[in-house]
């Protein structure tokens, strides 16, 4: 229970971010998509399972006026720490947008952001 009220801590700031149209860069994110299938092949045979499942906003293009919704989750090995975040786009293709390692709750100090 810790761990997820910890991790809702944690996801708040990410939230509240999500509200407002930042000023800046617009930025395109290449991702390798496959079909449902494919993706939980994969997934499963790194250890990952489901840990946080979001509704994510996109900008359809440049001008920034309108927006696409997706639905995101991020996987995760409790035992290695390893994670996947993939979209699950509307034709129900899994994009992988990130990968890394060694997850772990947000501690507000200078050395982490």
């Amino acid at each position: 229970m810790k761990k997820i009220l910890a991790t809702l801590l944690v996801m708040l700031p990410v939230i509240a971010m999500g509200q407002t149209q930042p000023k800046g860069e617009l930025i395109n994110l290449i991702g390798m998509c496959v079909n449902r299938l494919q993706f939980a092949e994969t997934i499963s045979s790194y250890g990952e399972v489901p840990f946080l499942v979001m509704v994510t906003t996109r900008p359809t293009d440049e001008t920034v006026q309108s927006f696409e919704e997706f639905n995101t989750v991020m996987f995760m090995n409790p035992n290695t720490l390893s994670w996947t975040l993939a979209e699950k786009r509307n034709d129900n293709k899994y994009c992988v947008v990130g990968v890394g390692v060694n997850i772990q709750p947000y501690v507000n100090d200078s050395t982490t952001m």
